[in-house]
This record gives structure tokens, C-alpha cells and sequence, in this order.
């Protein structure tokens, strides 16, 4: 059985390309190192992030998340348990147009929770859809 965990935040302050590319590279090390998987994003100085990986891990870094400076307004979108993940690895990148694989990813996430037919999740999809909307 594993856990995720999608949250969205604003950057704490504006960030360069280096700086937001130094935060992606740092987050795929340590997530790879502790076996998490899902994605992080940036786009319009807004992060989404998905972690999904054994419950006691992706509590802990989403808790050292919300201790982290570099965030301001971190909203816990959804968390559940699941018996599979929906991601191999964990990727970062820009929710642009230049990255379709991540938006393709995240879409394909999105349809599969559909999937499940619970009426919470439905509405925490809907509700992701309309964050990616924005973003």
C-alpha cells in the first residue's frame, strides 16, 4: 500500500530560472533517494507538487515542506492511500507547453483517479483541474 499527497504554494519570493532549476534538481535527488515518486511543477511563481511513496516519508517532506521558506500559502489539495503509484519516478519541470511529458503525466494521473468513481476524489479532481487551469 502507498500514500500521496498533491499540494499547491506560492513561491515565498521571485525566483530565477538557476534558482528555480536548482530547487527541481534538488528535489529529484532527495525524492529519489528516499523512494518518492510524482512530480513538482512551477509556473506563474506557483509550485504543484505530487508525492507518492510509503505514508511515513511523504508525511515527513510534505512537514519540512510547510518549514520551508521558499513556500508561503501551502494548500493540502488531497491525500490518500492507493495501491499502486501512478508515477515511476519523479520528474520536475516547467507546466509549459515546452513540457509536454509533465502535463501529459499529470493529465493521465488525473483521468486514472477518475477511474476510481468515489465521489470525494471526483471533486478533488475537479478541484486540480481547475488549479491547472490557472496555472
Amino acid at each position: 500500500m502507498f500514500y500521496y499527497l498533491i499540494y499547491v504554494s506560492d513561491a515565498s519570493c521571485e525566483h530565477d530560472q538557476d534558482a528555480i532549476n536548482a530547487i527541481f534538481q534538488e528535489a529529484v535527488a532527495k525524492n529519489e533517494k528516499n523512494n518518492i515518486s510524482g512530480f513538482l511543477t512551477f509556473k506563474k511563481g506557483n509550485f504543484l507538487q505530487l508525492l507518492e511513496g510509503d505514508k511515513q516519508d511523504v508525511k515527513s517532506l510534505y512537514s519540512k515542506i510547510q518549514q520551508d521558506s521558499r513556500h508561503k500559502n501551502i494548500t493540502l489539495i488531497a491525500e490518500n492511500q492507493i495501491v499502486e503509484r501512478a508515477f515511476n519516478d519523479y520528474a520536475s519541470g516547467f507546466l509549459t507547453p515546452l513540457n509536454g511529458r509533465i502535463y501529459k503525466k499529470f493529465s493521465e494521473y488525473l483521468n486514472f483517479l477518475k477511474l476510481l468513481e468515489n465521489q470525494k476524489i471526483n471533486k478533488t479532481v475537479s478541484a486540480l483541474e481547475v488549479i491547472l487551469s490557472k496555472m
